[in-house]
């Protein structure tokens, strides 16, 4: 995975993180045109156009190569939507379809775990510092490193009223309130029904 933007119902990027180099907003432009004609998003186009989760674009000029991309100057966008947002990850080469789009759910659902359903947009633009935190443990050099819920919180405490509180009276910025003192021992259990 090269980059990861979330998107609003609107088609704005509120999210964007790049894991290895930057891809350019433009294929959000390129998928969001694609999704409003599609009945995906709830568009007249037509009726019978329903957005496959993995469309093929043309990188622009050196894009590719720039980036440690094969594929001949095409990269990959998969998506899913829950929640009124878009989970849009851009791959330079072909890779397993199944690997990033089950990714791209385990990203919503931390995203839930962490700030209650539905986690939209508001949900997102509350707690932006605690999201990209999240991202940053979830996916090392672009691939999926650490999607378990007990380890991250482990890791980054989530986002508590009196934590939010405690942020405006003191006017700090947060990360220490949100990130764990000390990070989990070397014994985690593999078992993911078990806490930590």
């Amino acid at each position: 995975m090269q980059s990861l933007f979330l998107l609003s119902s609107s088609g704005e990027v509120l999210i964007e993180r790049h894991f290895r180099g930057t891809t350019s907003r433009s294929v959000c432009d390129y998928f969001w045109e694609r999704a409003s004609c599609s009945d995906h998003m709830g568009g007249g186009g037509g009726g019978d156009a329903i957005l496959p989760p993995v469309l093929e674009v043309p990188a622009e000029s050196g894009d590719s190569e720039k980036h440690g991309g094969g594929g001949g100057g095409t990269l990959y966008l998969f998506h899913i939507w829950r929640d009124d947002l878009t989970f849009l990850a851009v791959c330079p080469a072909e890779v397993s379809p199944l690997l990033v789009i089950e990714f791209l759910h385990r990203v919503a659902d931390i995203f839930v775990d962490y700030f209650g359903s539905p986690a939209d947009e508001s949900a997102i633009k509350d707690n932006f510092s605690t999201v990209y935190q999240l991202l940053e443990e979830m996916v090392d050099y672009g691939w999926p490193l650490t999607t378990e819920p007990n380890a991250l919180k482990a890791m980054i405490r989530p986002p508590t009223v009196m934590g939010k509180i405690q942020q405006a009276m003191t006017g700090g910025s947060g990360s220490s309130a949100v990130v764990s003192e000390a990070l989990p021992s070397g014994t985690v259990s593999n078992m993911p029904w078990r806490r930590a």
